[in-house]
């Protein structure tokens, strides 16, 4: 006890007449912290040891996103009831996917080394992302090499992008839920603005201006902080789920409701991030997704599908997750449409809207652990909860009932022209925001290229299928290896 009291006091003169450069480079420092942090744990009565370890996973390359990491990311996981409250008996490890050059520049930062007090960062190494592949699609390289560590050391998986935050004490609340025996966490996952997300944060007090890598100090903000920013802060991909905004688009991963004056919504999600992932409980890990697919696909369905051990994270306060995108990257695609906003306009998009979201709500592209999860609301509030909270989530499920339950011929009819009329509308925006790579695919094709002919096919066949509203069959051992060469086509 008096030498933790002797280390905290040491820390508060440090920083009174130094600032937090004492910090920065400071080997003794971190070896105070170090037996600072052995000595708290061993000393809370209370804390329960997890036998096993948590392997936070994340994958990146390239300095924009490591900046995001370094400035954002870790900073957050950095506060108090986070990686300084985990508590295993096994070291808890961070498995980082990246380039060797990527590797090297996270280590010769300030908040890199902090981070090593609590987790022990590990490397897995990648190559560059080839110029004919996406992003999203190069990721499950990493992906699949750390989340098949994880497994084999059975331990909790934790699932990070770059571009992300967590709020202050979700790790605590984390440990918590997997001592009780939950084998699943799962939290809501919208795309927040870059911009206005950073500038509600910063207005607010919670981001200071100097870089964290440099001054390895962590960005303490409650769920109810982040999330008071985050509703503000919408990227335009994310208004178009609000359930009366005036778009339609073939494929909804959400709907959701303002409350009247609160600074909050109501959300149903069938898009969810793993924040706990027990891989001590995966019989026979299943990477089949990030094969074809990425890891939000159906991933969590096919390895922890029939637990019954799952916990959703439905109020903000508890934990909160933000990821944020340029607010004009992908904007022009969701524009309103303003006949929507015609008073007749706006009757004919009520009833579309329900077919529209029936069509998605059953596609494959949602699987049935996504599903299941639809009707439970979650409350993303930047004030406490009051009465005005119960009216919307009864009408929120009311609405969604009626569109998930359609009968009769004439609405089989309506889902047929509905999937048709998206379909088109799916195609145009792929013609213009990949129009380079679709000219390029078409171009090889014609030129006898027999990999791009059959990606070609096989893309044409699953279009076929999907305005029918049937599955497409599994593919052929030939098509696979046709179709290994990219495989985000």
């Amino acid at each position: 006890m008096h030498l933790v009291t002797v280390v905290c006091i040491y820390d508060c003169i440090a920083c009174h007449f130094f600032g937090d450069c004492h910090r920065v480079g400071n080997d003794y420092y971190i070896r105070l912290l170090q037996l600072l942090n052995t000595l708290r744990l061993t000393m809370v009565e209370e804390l329960v040891m997890l036998d096993r370890s948590f392997y936070f996973i994340v994958v990146m390359w390239g300095p924009k996103y490591r900046n995001y990491f370094l400035e954002y990311c870790l900073p957050t996981l950095l506060a108090p009831g986070n990686l300084p409250a985990l508590a295993t008996k096994r070291p808890s490890r961070f498995l980082i996917a990246t380039t060797l050059k990527d590797w090297r520049e996270l280590c010769n930062t300030a908040i890199f080394r902090e981070m090593q007090q609590y987790v022990e960062p590990v490397h897995i190494d990648i190559p560059p992302c080839p110029p004919d592949r996406s992003g999203c699609q190069h990721m499950n390289v990493g992906h699949q090499l750390a989340c098949s560590m994880a497994y084999r050391d059975k331990a909790f998986g934790f699932v990070l992008t770059p571009d992300s935050m967590v709020s202050d004490g979700t790790l605590a609340r984390l440990q918590e839920l997997a001592h009780a025996g939950v084998e699943l966490v799962v939290a809501a996952a919208l795309r927040f603005g870059e911009e206005p997300f950073f500038d509600h944060l910063t207005a607010m007090g919670l981001i200071p201006s100097r870089k964290r890598s440099e001054s390895a100090t962590p960005l303490i903000i409650s769920g109810q902080q982040m999330a008071s920013a985050a509703v503000s802060s919408f990227h335009p991909e994310t208004l178009s789920y609000e359930w009366d905004a005036p778009f339609l688009f073939a494929t909804v991963p959400a709907a959701w409701w303002r409350v009247p004056g609160e600074d909050g919504i109501v959300l149903h999600s069938l898009s969810w991030a793993p924040l706990l992932l027990d891989y001590g409980a995966v019989s026979e890990h299943d990477t089949s997704t990030l094969e074809q697919w990425t890891i939000d696909g159906d991933y969590l369905y096919k390895n922890l599908g029939r637990s019954t051990k799952v916990y959703v994270v439905q109020d903000s306060d508890e934990m909160f997750l933000a990821s944020w995108t340029p607010m004009a990257e992908s904007a022009s695609v969701f524009r309103p449409v303003r006949f929507f906003q015609t008073p007749f306009g706006k009757a004919i998009h009520r009833q579309l809207k329900l077919l529209q979201f029936c069509s998605s709500f059953y596609s494959d592209t949602f699987d049935p652990l996504r599903r299941k999860f639809f009707f439970l609301p979650v409350r993303w509030h930047g004030r406490p909860l009051n009465t005005s909270w119960s009216a919307v989530e009864k009408g929120a499920t009311r609405t969604l009932l009626k569109s998930v339950t359609p009968s009769g011929k004439t609405a089989n009819s309506l889902l047929f022209a509905l999937r048709t009329m998206t379909w088109f509308m799916r195609l145009f925006v792929i013609a213009i925001e990949e129009r380079s790579k679709v000219f390029q695919r078409i171009k090889l094709a014609l030129s006898g290229d027999i990999n791009s002919l059959n990606r070609l096919l096989l893309n044409l066949k699953f279009e076929a299928y999907s305005i029918v509203g049937i599955d497409l069959p599994a593919p052929t051992p030939e098509m696979q290896s046709s179709d290994a060469d990219c495989p985000e086509a």
